[in-house]
């Protein structure tokens, strides 16, 4: 009888404690939520080169942002011989709150004949979208030679959309394929 007198004693105070905590739960702050910028995207990259807009460097490029923070680009200019070749490049990225991020990324630079130039290094800051399917953002870039002297720097803006999932558009007849085909050939120069 007295270890049920005990129980009882401990019951109703536990009971208070238990109900407390349980409504002090929505009284404490909501968390931030984090919009991030994981997965892949296409990007469009602005560079001025001077006051007149007509004159401005415009590419795109495709890259995946991963979750704990890595980064792979590649882009339009990485395969120019005049402008000079370069690596797919590899980075990081970091929230920097909200749905702001910062992102730095590095890059291997060659000239038309595959010889060695130096390096690329693009830092940006970013902030996605309320339909978190698109950001924009701004940055700076240098390259440097191979001693690690600075050849080439300035700053751009970029705009970008999420690549998302889509479905494949029905089936072509295989007639049609190879019509279009032949006509690809025919665009390229090439014999069958």
């Amino acid at each position: 009888m007295n270890t049920q007198k005990f129980r009882n004693a401990f019951a109703l105070p536990a009971l208070i404690v238990v109900g407390t905590l349980g409504n002090l739960a929505p009284a404490r702050a909501q968390p931030m939520v984090l919009q991030h910028p994981v997965g892949s995207w296409l990007y469009t990259v602005t560079i001025p080169v001077d006051d007149n807009p007509a004159h401005n460097i415009v590419f795109q490029g495709v890259e995946t942002y991963m979750l704990g923070g890595g980064y792979i680009e590649t882009d339009q200019l990485s395969f120019s011989p005049t402008l000079g070749l370069s690596t797919p490049s590899h980075g990081s990225w970091a929230s920097t709150g909200g749905s702001d991020f910062l992102m730095t990324y590095l890059n291997f630079t060659f000239d038309s004949t595959g010889t060695a130039q130096g390096k690329g290094m693009i830092r940006q800051t970013a902030t996605i979208g309320k339909d978190k399917k698109s950001y924009s953002g701004s940055g700076d870039f240098s390259y440097f030679d191979p001693t690690g002297k600075v050849v080439l720097a300035g700053t751009f803006t970029v705009t970008a959309t999420r690549i998302e999932v889509q479905a494949p558009a029905a089936s072509t007849a295989a007639t049609q394929l190879a019509e279009q085909l032949e006509n690809l050939r025919g665009l390229r120069g090439l014999k069958r």
